[in-house]
């Protein structure tokens, strides 16, 4: 008995050791080789991608601290209208990340102070769609210039961006100088103005750092980045045109518009007054402007050579690539507008 038990021992051992020594010899799978490390000639070339980006654009309320503006909401001055507008924006916030695409929100002064008090989470809601919220501001009020209306975006919530928007081509050299108190809470500049927006305005689309002699004028070393919009209308053959027109050496930029006061509250809105009411049969009627931007959208969606970012991408991607970016362009190289905003966009077919 004790034999046999030693030879089913001995047996079930010499089995075990054949398993191991099957598994030990079996060819083990290797692990991909490493992706090698580009070498000289090899590094990636910057992208030929359109970089588009939505901008909405909210003017302070009031002039000189206190006289009212008739042709901008009260915001701080009125919940109802605050919530008309912060309700509206949602909608289109996520209507705008449903299709992949980004907003950079550039506010003043008196829309950030409204949220605070009667909306605050307005902008921590739309952040959280991948949107951002930028500093706008063209201070009328020495007491809220570009840093305290950054300030109050943060107040209000919202983590504001290193942009900075709405300076004029008269004053951009003195505002750098501002900036740079304040570095690098500003880095990225956007939207360099003729005031009103009248003809001659500047309609670059690609990305440089503005001279402190020239702003038009490429400085390796500058501290600012300026993103420019492009032809700056929302139509679709100025951006199929904007993808043809490409530059292969520089990062593309085209930028669409919007701003609050284009949508409208139904007409007998409880708070509203009727300066910002509309029938629901009307283009500027909330819902209808908001189908329109979705049909927009859903064609954009179509151009492959189209890829949506944020200010604060944009940025990043030209940072990544500017060794190898080819900035031999003057003064003459920048394109201008023939005609001023308001009836540029009206000759494009933006309702």
């Amino acid at each position: 008995m004790k034999k046999t038990l030693l030879f089913i021992t001995g047996l079930a051992t010499l089995a075990l050791i054949v398993v191991v020594i099957f598994f030990v010899f079996q060819e083990q799978p290797t692990e991909p080789d490493p992706k090698p490390s580009p070498g000289p000639g090899q590094v990636d070339t910057p992208p030929d991608d359109l970089f588009f980006t939505i901008i909405i654009h909210n003017e302070e309320d009031v002039g000189s601290c206190r006289t009212p503006k008739a042709q901008i909401p009260d915001y701080d001055g009125s919940e109802a209208i605050t919530l008309h507008f912060t309700s509206v924006l949602r909608e289109f916030g996520e209507m705008v990340a449903s299709h992949g695409a980004r907003i950079n929100y550039g506010t003043d002064w008196t829309f950030s102070q409204a949220v605070e008090k009667y909306d605050p989470t307005f902008y921590t809601d739309f952040e959280a769609m991948g949107h951002e919220i930028d500093a706008h501001a063209h201070e009328s009020c020495n007491d809220h210039l570009y840093h305290d209306v950054r300030q109050d975006i943060i107040n209000a919530g919202g983590s504001a961006t290193s942009v900075a928007s709405g300076m004029t081509e008269n004053d951009i050299q003195d505002q750098m100088t501002y900036f740079d108190r304040y570095y690098p809470e500003f880095k990225i500049l956007w939207g360099v103005a003729i005031a009103d927006h009248t003809a001659g305005e500047e309609m670059s689309g690609w990305v440089w750092r503005p001279s402190r002699d020239n702003w038009l004028e490429h400085n390796p070393s500058g501290r600012y980045i300026h993103i420019g919009h492009g032809e700056y209308l929302n139509n679709l053959d100025y951006i199929e045109d904007a993808i043809d027109n490409r530059y292969d050496d520089r990062i593309n930029t085209y930028a669409v518009f919007t701003k609050p006061r284009e949508w409208l509250a139904e007409t007998g809105t409880p708070g509203i007054p009727e300066q910002w009411t509309t029938t629901k049969k009307d283009d500027s009627y909330w819902e209808n402007r908001l189908e329109w931007w979705d049909e927009f959208l859903s064609e954009i969606d179509k151009m492959r050579e189209v890829e949506y970012a944020t200010l604060t991408e944009i940025a990043d991607i030209f940072e990544t690539y500017e060794d190898q970016l080819d900035f031999d362009f003057d003064v003459d190289n920048h394109p201008r507008s023939e005609t001023g905003g308001a009836l540029r966009q009206s000759q494009a077919g933006y309702p």
